[in-house]
């Protein structure tokens, strides 16, 4: 179910305090209007009723939509992060997540806003995110052989205009430019990986970066690295 609850915010710039709503668990069937809330960031935006400044509030929260049997886990701490990982990969520990697995739902855990808004417009474009997460990384090496005084670099993928799939390109936080989705290279990263992965729903449910490098690692496959030859372009 939804829970919401009132907390306190202090305005950045006349410093009135004002009450504000956080959802610490959305359940997108009770309340679908919260589903495009939170895409458009509004259910994270305070807005000053003294003297009108616009802020972010950050906060952690459970999205889950029966309709599409997905759950988001957004932890504010890796120690939140950690037991809700043991809880999944153990669902003895918890009666409840027992029965939501069985039911087949997509869990993912990720520690930001912005990795919950990534994970969310994959979902909604119908890619796998653990192929995305490969795409990335082709894409990370492919930058960082244009670009070798860059540093820093992440990447996330969003839906531009008209949905448009799309990956900004990040040095030190900055972004440094804006690059659409190769459907081609997605599908034929799909094609030769896919084999090879569990079905999404019994995957790990942290699937990023780090995934990536445990999945291309040696140790996985019980022989050399392999399938690091894919060629992301750089327009």
């Amino acid at each position: 179910m939804s829970i919401s609850r009132e907390v306190k915010v202090t305005c950045p710039h006349c410093e009135a305090v004002t009450p504000f709503t956080i959802w610490l668990s959305v359940n997108t069937e009770q309340n679908p209007e919260l589903k495009e809330s939170i895409r458009n960031q509004s259910l994270f935006r305070f807005e000053c009723p003294y003297c009108g400044e616009k802020t972010s509030v950050d906060y952690g929260m459970l999205y889950h939509d029966p309709e599409s049997k997905q759950i988001l886990h957004y932890a504010i701490s890796q120690e939140n992060a950690d037991e809700v990982y043991g809880m999944l990969t153990d669902p003895k520990k918890s009666a409840s997540l027992s029965s939501v697995l069985e039911k087949g739902y997509l869990i993912r855990i990720v520690r930001s806003k912005n990795q919950l808004l990534e994970k969310l417009a994959i979902f909604d474009s119908n890619y796998d995110d653990r192929i995305i997460e490969l795409y990335k990384y082709h894409l990370e090496k492919a930058f960082q052989a244009e670009h070798p005084d860059k540093s820093n670099i992440s990447i996330l993928f969003f839906n531009g205009e008209e949905d448009t799939p799309m990956l900004q390109i990040f040095s030190e936080n900055e972004t440094q430019g804006f690059v659409p989705l190769d459907n081609s290279a997605y599908y034929d990263l799909l094609q030769r990986h896919g084999k090879e992965m569990k079905d999404m729903c019994k995957d790990d449910p942290i699937v990023d970066q780090k995934w990536v490098s445990t999945f291309l690692s040696p140790a996985y496959f019980g022989k050399p690295e392999i399938h690091n030859n894919t060629e992301i372009q750089i327009n």
